[in-house]
């Protein structure tokens, strides 16, 4: 079962020494380098805080981004003008070892999608593009419906539309 827990834009008294997901790079970025890039206007980190002890569950980073528009796939780029397609990048996602494969992750993508439909709405954007790190994990996605890249198979497309029939679904919108 998944941890009650809440969402915290990252700061300066989060303790981001004991979170371990597993993956070295992943906690290294977290403890050394997302909350400088979220201070200095880069990729903005949010926290999963868990209700209980107050301690990191998980996170996740984004920022814009665009996709060339002759590499987005038919299904999205219908109807958009023959430009870079705007969207968000989802950089990185990570869950502590303690609660993976409670659903967690799959929770921390869809805040991060509900995170970028909102800006959408107020300046554009139609897809999520996702950074896997791993073919496992870009398999993980693929679950969720994203779409790899033909030319970067761990670089993966999920329609913001597909994000927000799940959030509907979920009556999490």
């Amino acid at each position: 079962m998944t941890p009650a827990w809440h969402e915290e834009a990252i700061a300066r008294h989060h303790d981001r020494k004991a979170f371990d997901c597993g993956d070295q790079d992943l906690n290294n970025f977290l403890r050394h380098s997302a909350r400088q890039s979220h201070d200095r206007g880069g990729a903005k980190t949010f926290l999963a805080i868990g209700d209980s002890d107050g301690s990191i569950l998980g996170f996740y980073s984004v920022a814009p981004a665009e996709l060339a528009y002759a590499r987005t796939p038919e299904v999205v780029r219908r109807g958009l003008a023959k430009h870079a397609v705007p969207g968000f990048r989802l950089a990185r996602l990570a869950v502590h070892v303690d609660v993976q494969k409670k659903g967690l992750g799959g929770q921390l993508l869809l805040a991060a999608g509900r995170r970028c439909l909102r800006t959408a709405a107020e300046v554009g954007g139609v897809v999520l593009l996702i950074d896997a790190k791993s073919p496992p994990a870009a398999s993980w996605y693929a679950g969720f419906g994203a779409v790899a890249l033909e030319d970067a198979p761990l670089t993966l497309m999920l329609p913001l539309e597909t994000i927000e029939i799940s959030l509907r679904a979920a009556e999490k919108l």
